[in-house]
């Protein structure tokens, strides 16, 4: 069939009216690549979209309605629910400003300076949390060997996000954790016969973290996000030295601190069901200088919040320790009222941060790969509640210095041995979305 204007019209017009959504896309979408675009056609096209509550290519189509037209109220007022409907808020809130003042009240965007409060809290179980039958720390010819272990967890959060203005937003958070840390340590005294000795430390540490993160949105889909991260630590740290008199170890505690932090920046862009991004980093954690550059792609492919995948390529660089890291999310609707989101991490996340860096990773050990399932329940318009479980495979570092035994000389450099467990964590948070 050969569309013309006439028959464009009509056939969209008769399809719209008898709620053939279907069909007034197909016909929509023939006449637009035959260059035929004008008013009516983008607001039934518009309007088939939201039906079928495809939001995404809803608000596209109705963009373009309202520049033929931009006083049109019921356009505006179908296009502020697709922005709210795909949490594009900024959006939402600048076309709300745009309007007059008796159709811009019709609408239920409230605009005060915060947005939401949100508090988490959890624990995490580790396998490394005990000794197990006082492992062997050394090789035949050791002399000293250790390791440091982590143990369980405590996690709380405290989080709020503020609208600077219609197109700004601020989100603050403060975190808490205490770690349960046991430091294990085999020495040897040469009598004779030669003899170990075990030397345990328990501890805790305790790091205090302040994320901000600036969301601001700019035209054509573009939004810029500049991020700092500062972290507090302190505990008892245990040294250890070497008296050549008594040709014996000695053990000292003294309490120490230490700040860190980070600074990132992120650049995104909404492309239809599309939204690309990249970010980069430079962080000091653990008194080593962290670069990091990545790149990531989310997916709506029904043009809502149904159904959703984020794919992200990370690339971490810390003096000659390069790495790639991969990550997958899937988040789908379960129930009108429950979202569920799978996620899974892959590589050595040690030092590195993920979420344009409101999460850190600033422990030792060696993170081999993560994984988690959430769960979101919505409760009325205003309150939401999270349940999150997380596993982690893991590996602690054990270290050891050997001696010459004809010289009686110890290695300047230490051995290391990775030795694996896992973590399991449990999360509950509440939201109150203002």
């Amino acid at each position: 069939m050969t569309l013309d204007f006439k028959s464009v019209d009509e056939l969209t017009y008769r399809y719209f009216m008898e709620k053939k959504w279907d069909s007034v896309i197909i016909i929509g979408k023939q006449a637009l690549h035959a260059d035929i675009d004008y008013y009516y056609l983008r607001v039934r096209m518009g309007l088939a979209y939201y039906e079928q509550k495809e939001y995404i290519p809803a608000a596209n189509h109705l963009v373009k309605a309202r520049q033929f037209d931009p006083k049109d109220a019921v356009v505006a007022d179908y296009l502020y629910y697709a922005y709210i409907f795909t949490n594009r808020l900024e959006e939402a809130r600048l076309l709300q400003a745009s309007l007059p003042v008796a159709a811009r009240n019709v609408l239920d965007q409230k605009k005060g300076v915060v947005s939401y409060v949100n508090f988490e809290s959890g624990y995490t179980f580790s396998s490394n949390n005990t000794l197990k039958d006082k492992p062997y720390l050394m090789e035949s010819d050791s002399i000293y060997g250790e390791t440091d272990l982590y143990g369980n967890y405590l996690y709380e959060h405290l989080g709020l996000k503020f609208n600077l203005s219609n197109r700004i937003g601020l989100t603050v958070a403060y975190n808490y954790l205490n770690f349960s840390k046991l430091k294990y340590i085999q020495d040897v005294t040469y009598n004779n016969p030669p003899v170990t000795h075990d030397t345990s430390f328990k501890y805790n540490v305790n790091q205090h973290e302040f994320h901000a993160g600036l969301s601001w949105y700019l035209n054509g889909g573009f939004r810029i996000m500049p991020a700092f991260h500062l972290i507090y630590d302190n505990y008892p740290y245990t040294s250890a030295s070497f008296d050549t008199i008594l040709y014996k170890y000695q053990y000292s505690r003294t309490d120490t601190s230490f700040t860190n932090y980070l600074v990132g920046l992120s650049l995104s862009k909404e492309i239809g069901r599309f939204n690309i991004g990249i970010s980069g980093s430079y962080s000091n954690f653990n008194n080593r200088k962290q670069k990091q550059a990545a790149a990531y792609l989310t997916w709506l492919p029904f043009g809502n919040l149904n159904l959703y995948s984020t794919t992200t390529v990370t690339g971490f660089f810390q003096s000659k320790d390069n790495r790639l890291l991969l990550s997958q999310v899937i988040g789908a609707r379960i129930t009108p009222w429950c979202w569920g989101e799978g996620s899974f991490y892959y590589g050595d996340y040690t030092n590195a941060n993920i979420l344009n860096g409101a999460v850190v990773y600033n422990n030792s050990d060696v993170i081999d790969y993560r994984a988690s399932a959430n769960l979101y329940f919505l409760v009325g318009k205003h309150l939401q509640f999270s349940l999150i479980y997380q596993y982690a495979r893991k590996e602690s570092k054990q270290y050891f210095f050997t001696v010459n035994s004809s010289t009686k000389e110890i290695s300047s450099t230490p051995k290391v041995v990775l030795n694996p467990y896992n973590t399991h964590t449990i999360l509950g948070g509440i939201t109150w979305k203002l």
